[in-house]
C-alpha cells in the first residue's frame, strides 16, 4: 500500500505493508502545508527524531499515536508471547533518563484515559508491518504495555472474558490506569438500558449509546486485578453523573446509590402519575 496523504493512515487494515520511506514522508511532510502529504492541522503528525513514536493531534488534542519498531531493539522491547496479542514498548529516554512531562512519553501515559488509538508497525526489513490498533494495559517505570484492540465483534459472551485493570504504578506519581478494551466489550455485548432509570438511549433518541460505570472506583486498587463484565454498570449519562456526584460526598458503596436513585425516580414517577388525578377531583 501506499498512502498519498496523512489521513489514509487511518484507513490501513492490519497485516498491510507499507514502505519505510513512505511512511517516513508522510509523517515528515504532514506539518508542511505545501506537500501533498499535508491534510491541513487535524492530521499533523508530531514525532520524535527518529520516527519511534508519533502522535496526531489536533490542536492539544492527541487523535492516535504511531509506533513504528523493531522487536528487541531495546531490553524491554517485544511480545509478550507468541499469541502476539501483547506488546512491551519502552519509553523514549535521553542518556538513559526517563521524561515522563515529555511529548513521547506523555501520550502513552495519558492513552488509557483518553481512549485514542495506538497504531503498531513492526520491522519488517524495507518495510513496516502493520500489526493493528493496541491500548495501554499497564505503565511500569521503563515501558508500557500494549495490548491488542480486540475485533469487539469477535466477541460471543462478554461473560467469558477478562482483562487487566487498576494496575497503580509510580511514574511521577501514582496513575490509576483503565483498561479502555474492558469498556469497549462490555457496551458492545448490552443494550443501551440504564439500570437505574431504566430509560434505553437509542429507543428515546435513535442513536446506541452506553456508559460503563465501575462500580469499585479503580483508583482504590493497589495491584493489578482482572475485570469481568460483573465489574461495571451499564448507565445512561444523566445517572452516572449522579452516581458521581453521590460518590464525590463520601458515599462509595454503587449498591448503596443505586437503590437510593432508584427509590428516588420511582417516588417522582408516583407524583407524575398522580398529578392528573388530583386536578380533576379539584
Amino acid at each position: 500500500m501506499i498512502l498519498s496523504s496523512a489521513k489514509e493512515i487511518f484507513d490501513i487494515k492490519q497485516g498491510v505493508m507499507i514502505s519505510k520511506r513512505n511512511l517516513f514522508d508522510v509523517i515528515q511532510f504532514s506539518k508542511v502545508a505545501e506537500s501533498p502529504y499535508y491534510d491541513g492541522t487535524d492530521f499533523v503528525i508530531g514525532n520524535t527524531p527518529q520516527q519511534g513514536i508519533n502522535w496526531i493531534r489536533s490542536g492539544e488534542k492527541t487523535r492516535a499515536v504511531i509506533i513504528k519498531t523493531r522487536p528487541g531493539s531495546y531490553e524491554h522491547d517485544g511480545w509478550l508471547d507468541e499469541t502476539m496479542t501483547t506488546y512491551n514498548y519502552s519509553f523514549k529516554a535521553r542518556k538513559d533518563v526517563i521524561s515522563y512531562d515529555e511529548i513521547a512519553n506523555r501520550v502513552l501515559l495519558e492513552q488509557p484515559q483518553a481512549g485514542y488509538p495506538i497504531l503498531l508497525f513492526t520491522d519488517r526489513g524495507r518495510n513496516w508491518y502493520f500489526e493493528g490498533l493496541f491500548a495501554v494495559a499497564s505503565i511500569e517505570k521503563k515501558f508500557v504495555t500494549l495490548e491488542r484492540w480486540a475485533n469487539i465483534g469477535d466477541v460471543q459472551d462478554v461473560d467469558d472474558w477478562s482483562l487487566p485493570e487498576g494496575r497503580q504504578t509510580y511514574v511521577t506519581h501514582i496513575r490509576t490506569e483503565r483498561s479502555t478494551l474492558a469498556v469497549s466489550l462490555v457496551k458492545s455485548k448490552n443494550a443501551c438500558r440504564c439500570e437505574i432509570c431504566d430509560d434505553d438511549f437509542n429507543l428515546r433518541y435513535g442513536a446506541p449509546y452506553i456508559e460503563a460505570h465501575h462500580i469499585i472506583p479503580i483508583a482504590s486498587k493497589t495491584a493489578e486485578y482482572r475485570v469481568t463484565a460483573a465489574d461495571f454498570a451499564l448507565l445512561c449519562p444523566n445517572c452516572h453523573k449522579a452516581v458521581h456526584i453521590y460518590m464525590a460526598k463520601g458515599s462509595e458503596n454503587y449498591m448503596h446509590i443505586r437503590d437510593m436513585l432508584k427509590e428516588r425516580l420511582s417516588s417522582l414517577r408516583q407524583v407524575d402519575v398522580e398529578k392528573p388525578h388530583a386536578s380533576r377531583a379539584r
